[in-house]
């Protein structure tokens, strides 16, 4: 099962909500994710998912707050992959109810049977989490975040992008969002963004879930980075002691090693005799010993006594 599939259901298990919360929740999936279909050469107001959890909830929801019931099909369907989708009919229910319970929550059916919509206004905290929840259980989906962080909701209208939007500021969220194949696309792409998208919609074991992929990922990157570190370094130093030990031998053949001052001398022998070891092994090893810019300032001379030989050479 998919981690967006598990996140819904989570939250089609939350209970104790009241009315008014509940109102908003089902404005928030109605708004999003109704649609008009043909069926039979009859147009009707449909909302379709494959969510079993989903479609109970809207069910029961909506027979709560109407007293009336929707009709409700389940259909098998083998494109792609075996599987069943649910959809419940708000057609009968609305010719049946004037106002309509869709009228309520700001859906209008046009005279050409199409879907339009009007603002509604949220103050309550708890309505604006229950019906950003809603609208995430309509046509959201989250990423696998083992793979990477991406949540997305889908909208038909740009008032509706527009108004989900605006009540994720409520809670210092800020999604962006794109137009694709006719509809708003509003998304998240932070890791961050979405644990606390998470929390506004009452999806905790998601959350914590998500954390703890996160702060492992954290520990890999930053394990990844030392290795990378230290290698890079490792690499550095294999190097530079290739390209010390080949001068040093240059000045051997070229004017002898004993020509050098004795502080040279004494590095260059020391840095032939063990060309794999680091500059601070190589300080330790000197009587005095010497730190590891001593060293390095040593072996440059060298280095400069090397070139100036190979220039000469060429003259």
């Amino acid at each position: 099962m998919s981690f967006s599939m598990d996140v819904k259901k989570e939250l089609a298990r939350i209970t104790d909500i009241d009315t008014k919360t509940m109102k908003a929740e089902l404005a928030g999936i109605l708004r999003t994710g109704l649609s008009v279909r043909n069926y039979g050469g009859r147009k009707r107001i449909v909302f379709i998912t494959e969510n079993a959890s989903l479609s109970r909830r809207i069910f029961t929801n909506v027979k709560k707050i109407t007293s009336n019931n929707p009709d409700i099909v389940a259909l098998k369907t083998r494109r792609f992959r075996a599987h069943t989708i649910y959809g419940i009919d708000f057609t009968n229910l609305v010719a049946n109810q004037k106002p309509n319970v869709l009228n309520e929550m700001g859906i209008f059916l046009t005279e050409d049977f199409s879907l339009s919509y009007e603002p509604v206004r949220i103050d309550d905290r708890e309505h604006i989490r229950a019906y950003i929840r809603g609208c995430f259980l309509a046509t959201g989906s989250i990423s696998d975040p083992d793979k990477s962080y991406h949540l997305e909701v889908t909208f038909p209208d740009s008032l509706l992008a527009d108004e989900f939007i605006n009540l994720l500021t409520v809670f210092e969220i800020q999604p962006r969002s794109i137009l694709r194949k006719g509809n708003i696309l509003v998304y998240l792409k932070e890791g961050q963004e979405i644990v606390d998208f998470l929390n506004v919609i009452g999806a905790h074991g998601a959350l914590l879930r998500l954390e703890n992929i996160r702060i492992i990922k954290d520990m890999r990157n930053q394990v990844n980075r030392i290795v990378n570190c230290e290698t890079a370094n490792l690499e550095k130093t294999v190097n530079a002691s290739y390209r010390q030990v080949n001068n040093i031998n240059y000045i051997k053949e070229r004017i002898g090693l004993e020509s050098l001052p004795k502080n040279l001398y004494e590095i260059a022998q020391l840095r032939l005799e063990n060309p794999d070891i680091s500059l601070s092994e190589l300080g330790k090893m000197l009587n005095p010993p010497l730190s590891k810019s001593g060293v390095n300032h040593r072996l440059r001379k060298l280095d400069k006594i090397a070139e100036d030989l190979k220039k000469r050479q060429s003259i």
